[in-house]
């Protein structure tokens, strides 16, 4: 089936989806819906229409729906259920008052989302919207207070926690064992003694002596057992969620991993298929890619891919990420291929990272028909990590970085600027399909090799001009601060 065959059905799903939704339908025709949804779905693999199945099941299984969905999330740890009452929602919810979040379902209205805030804070409560909108406003709601850690991170906690736990529980066995042994010394030392007295009475009485030597044997102290295990104090609650095993985390042996092809085809562009340094990369099927015929992607573009099912890595979205290094700069843009869910794609991403000591600014995820013909150039790749991709997950002081190619440099306002660092960012104005600098000549001027700088970004179209702006900067003593310049300005257009 072809790409255009794919849209048509995805069309025809959406009208007959809203055609149910609005419930004007007669019996036969609704019956006939349900039956060519079930149709089309039968066509391909479910992937593929993975936002229309969602849209099917919250109709006919919403309880199972709003549960598949929190458990490809990034927040599936602190996911506290689905309810059809806010009283039951309500008393889940604040049973762990520090953080979570859940979903209410009403039939007539649609979906909300609770999501506590702060510790011990009322919870924020979305409007009713279908199950995707609400979501985005929780990841929204999400940047703004930073409230819930996602899985990856309760992991890390986890990964902290359990070694301290480990060696107290160890320490204590220790003390048990030598006691044991103690106690085993003993033990061994009387029944020497009873042998001995045994042996002595052997040569006066033999017969009498077999039956109290069964005896006496019998008497000996019986050996001492060793704990088999010892009682765990509790945990604090973001490990104890954690203590089952994650069938997901399970490192395959070697034996079961697969061979992999050594090229794969990116619509008009094959790209080579080559091994990631180190065992668990290896193990968890993780490979970098490669194209022949555009060598000019690699200094602002790493492809990974992650091969446990290769035919239907298309189906799957693609994870984007800004890669800095250890001092906050800009290294590249990431690009996971074939990562099933959030979750998978979170305990992916960091293998490279940990072997090149760099770190994730951010993660977003795109459709790859987004993405497909828009990575061969860096402007092409920014614009469309900026307006299409969804932020799912970024680092608390996180800052978006452009492009330097991008950025017209030659200042139309002088201004004294204020000392800059690394994590300083540009004050830019987008006028014209150019991106003009307001503040960052001292940014600039730290670094000449760095293909992406922070920014915080201005547009003529809000009512921004280049007047205002001159004076805005008036009114500032000398040195003026970027961040503080940002604020006046957004603080006059709010006005």
């Amino acid at each position: 089936m072809n790409v255009l065959e794919k849209a048509k059905l995805i069309q025809e799903l959406n009208q007959l989806i809203d055609g149910l939704e609005q419930r004007s339908l007669s019996f036969f025709k609704i019956a006939r819906s349900k039956a060519r949804i079930k149709d089309i779905f039968a066509l391909c693999d479910e992937p593929i229409f993975k936002k229309q199945i969602l849209q099917f099941k919250s109709h006919s299984q919403p309880e199972k729906a709003a549960t598949d969905f929190a458990a490809q999330t990034l927040f599936q740890l602190s996911f506290r259920g689905v309810f059809q009452q806010g009283k039951a929602l309500e008393q889940a919810l604040y049973q762990h008052p520090d953080f979570g979040w859940a979903i209410l379902h009403d039939p007539q209205l649609g979906w909300q989302i609770w999501l506590i805030p702060a510790a011990n804070r009322t919870a924020l409560i979305s409007e009713w919207e279908n199950l995707e909108d609400a979501y985005h406003w929780m990841l929204q709601q999400q940047q703004n207070y930073g409230c819930l850690k996602t899985d990856y991170e309760l992991k890390q906690i986890q990964n902290l926690i359990v070694p301290k736990l480990t060696s107290v529980l160890t320490e204590t066995e220790t003390n048990l064992t030598v006691a044991a042994d103690e106690l085993q010394t003993i033990a061994e030392h009387e029944q020497s003694n009873l042998m001995d007295l045994s042996i002595t009475e052997l040569y006066s009485d033999q017969e009498p002596i077999a039956t109290e030597t069964s005896a006496q044997q019998s008497q000996q102290p019986a050996e001492i057992q060793q704990p088999s295990s010892a009682v765990e104090p509790d945990l604090p609650m973001a490990a104890s969620m954690l203590a089952h095993t994650d069938i997901e985390n399970t490192v395959a042996p070697s034996s079961m991993i697969k061979d992999v092809a050594e090229t794969l085809e990116l619509n008009q562009y094959v790209a080579r298929i080559h091994s990631l340094p180190g065992e668990e990369a290896s193990l968890q099927q993780l490979y970098r890619l490669d194209i022949p015929s555009l060598p000019e992607i690699a200094p602002y573009l790493d492809l990974l891919l992650h091969s446990a099912d290769l035919e239907k890595w298309q189906h799957y979205p693609i994870y984007l990420a800004e890669q800095i290094n250890q001092q906050g700069c800009f290294v590249r843009y990431l690009a996971l291929l074939g990562a099933e869910n959030q979750t998978q794609a979170m305990q992916l991403m960091p293998l490279l990272n940990n072997a090149e000591q760099y770190a994730l600014a951010a993660i977003k995820t795109i459709p790859w028909i987004d993405l497909a013909d828009h990575f061969n150039s860096i402007e092409s790749l920014f614009d469309v990590y900026t307006h299409k991709a969804i932020c799912i997950w970024h680092d608390e002081n996180y800052m978006p970085f452009i492009p330097a190619q991008l950025i017209q440099t030659q200042k139309i306002i002088q201004l004294d600027e204020s000392a800059a660092d690394i994590k300083t960012p540009l004050l830019l104005l987008k006028e014209r399909q150019k991106i003009r600098l307001i503040h960052g000549h001292k940014r600039l001027a730290l670094s000449q090799n760095e293909s992406a700088y922070p920014y915080f970004l201005l547009e003529r179209h809000h009512g921004i001009s280049w007047q205002m702006i001159q004076m805005i900067t008036a009114q500032f003593s000398s040195p003026i601060n970027c961040r503080e310049l940002y604020k006046e300005i957004q603080k006059h257009i709010s006005n």
